[in-house]
């Protein structure tokens, strides 16, 4: 059979838990109908362990798929000049295997597709410039910005077809609240953040004193933990808990988070989990608690976690205002919307005895498998590529 050679540019590393949830995940299902020829940046501490390198290069060989690995700059300079490397990395490997359509993991990659006149699907991720308007990196009011929005424009419109991963970052599109004329842009699915349900399976708990409740992944960055905190604090006050923490680098910062919120050590576990051990450690958390800041350009976002927290049968307990967020949970009886600003008004023990079930984790199983199951994603990229690459 001869495949569609297709390349997929990434901005995230592949050694990365992102790259591997979020990338892989689909591309070892996709290769059997697809020759992907990969282009990624790779993070230095990834880049020079050679047999890690060689050995994802090896499995991806396996499957179809091409590896083109380029080292990420750190440096000032190079963080500018990145987007310069996945250019020229991008223009070399089209040109001599004659490859004519791109997937586009986010902004950048996008544009790279745009520069080099390929037909490219823009899997957008977010809003990426907003994002960083967002958290103060530029001034909506400044030249960069203005500029950076006309090409955000630009690359939607050129797109031969467009995902976003939520219905609100959609709606916000088609109603013009991104940029003028965006009505105007009609090849827009939505494909959230998807979970390998095989590898995150349904685990049946057994209910019992105290509460089991856990956090994964940064506490810094779109997350503020201090809210989480002050949630965590007002529980404390109201039933006996445990508090699990999986984060990978920022244990200083946590710990003296947790000092200052005066959190009892002997109810808190802090580990650093890899992605591999994530499914089966997920067992001892019954129910999940986060704070993303609801910032607009986090209209467009969904959790990773999410999927593979409901995937695994915990509901979750989290603030309004993030993707889609406030339909999976409130309209399927998932987990709890907070105003976290407003605890006092928040009978914790009664919202345990209703989430802490085996109905409700059941229920939350089967949302995952409705919405977040990778296999369904697939089925719809297919779909996608089947309009767009021909």
């Amino acid at each position: 059979m001869i495949k569609t050679k297709i390349a997929y540019i990434s901005y995230n590393g592949m050694n990365e838990a992102l790259g591997s949830s979020q990338v892989l995940t689909y591309l070892y299902k996709l290769s059997s109908e697809y020759q992907y020829h990969l282009i990624s940046l790779e993070k230095p501490e990834d880049f020079s362990d050679k047999e890690k390198m060689d050995n994802l290069m090896q499995s991806l060989y396996k499957k179809d798929i091409h590896w083109h690995p380029i080292l990420y700059k750190t440096d000032k300079l190079g963080k500018l000049m990145n987007f310069f490397y996945l250019l020229a990395k991008t223009s070399k490997i089209t040109k001599r295997e004659n490859i004519k359509f791109a997937h586009c993991r986010s902004y950048f990659p996008a544009f790279v597709a745009y520069l080099l006149k390929l037909t490219y699907l823009f899997d957008t991720r977010g809003f990426a410039f907003d994002e960083s308007a967002d958290v103060g990196s530029f001034n909506r009011q400044g030249f960069v910005f203005k500029l950076l929005k006309i090409v955000e424009k630009a690359i939607y419109r050129n797109a031969a077809g467009i995902n976003k991963l939520s219905f609100e970052g959609r709606r916000t599109i088609l109603e013009n609240e991104l940029f003028d004329k965006g009505d105007q842009i009609k090849n827009i699915s939505v494909i959230p953040t998807c979970v390998d349900l095989d590898r995150f399976k349904f685990i049946h708990r057994n209910y019992q004193s105290p509460v089991k409740i856990g956090y994964v992944g940064t506490a810094v960055g779109w997350y503020d933990f201090e809210k989480t905190l002050e949630v965590i604090k007002k529980i404390g006050e109201q039933i006996p808990y445990h508090f699990t923490i999986f984060n990978s680098g920022q244990h200083d910062y946590i710990n003296e988070k947790l000092k200052q919120f005066h959190i009892p050590a002997e109810k808190v576990n802090l580990e650093k989990v890899s992605f591999q051990e994530m499914p089966e450690r997920l067992a001892e958390f019954e129910i999940a608690l986060f704070y993303i800041h609801p910032f607009f350009s986090k209209r467009a976002s969904a959790a990773t976690k999410l999927g593979e927290l409901l995937a695994t049968g915990i509901p979750v307990i989290t603030n309004s205002g993030v993707g889609d967020h406030d339909f999976y949970i409130n309209n399927n009886d998932i987990g709890k919307i907070i105003d976290f600003n407003d605890l006092e008004k928040y009978n914790f023990k009664e919202i345990f005895e209703n989430l802490r079930s085996e109905k409700t984790s059941q229920k939350c199983r089967e949302i995952a498998e409705r919405y977040f199951s990778v296999e369904k994603g697939v089925d719809d990229y297919k779909n996608i590529y089947r309009q767009i690459f021909i």
